[in-house]
């Protein structure tokens, strides 16, 4: 998976492969994750809705203590979801955010073996 094309010196262009690659990724991903995207919780290695982590969480409470209970888990709950959904998110453009820092670092290593070949071929 080179970027650099044959015959364009210097012109760099993404591997349509690799771009057809990460958009199949995208679309798969999102499928499979968009849909618990809003409500989803990974407590303990199961998956849970925010509600029902509350009710898990504030069930056998009473009186102020529940009122309490309720606040401190909804907020945990949230923390939890954005984590969660970072997470997700970051599942999702992983390859593209890859792919783009692999460009870079092949122009550069590209550049090198030109200055070396150029080196050989003048004698150097």
């Amino acid at each position: 998976m080179n970027a650099a094309q044959p015959g364009a010196p210097g012109g760099w262009r993404v591997s349509p492969y690799v771009v057809l690659l990460i958009a199949a990724w995208t679309v798969a991903m999102t499928a499979r994750l968009y849909p618990q995207f809003d409500t989803a919780l990974r407590i303990d290695g199961r998956i849970t809705t925010v509600d029902d982590y509350v009710a898990d969480r504030c069930s056998t409470r009473l009186g102020p203590d529940a009122a309490s209970c309720l606040v401190a888990a909804r907020r945990k709950a949230q923390t939890q979801l954005r984590r969660e959904q970072a997470r997700t998110a970051l599942i999702i453009v992983a390859p593209a955010v890859l792919y783009s820092l692999y460009l870079p670092l092949a122009a550069v290593a590209d550049a090198r073996r030109r200055r070396a070949a150029r080196r050989n071929q003048d004698g150097r």
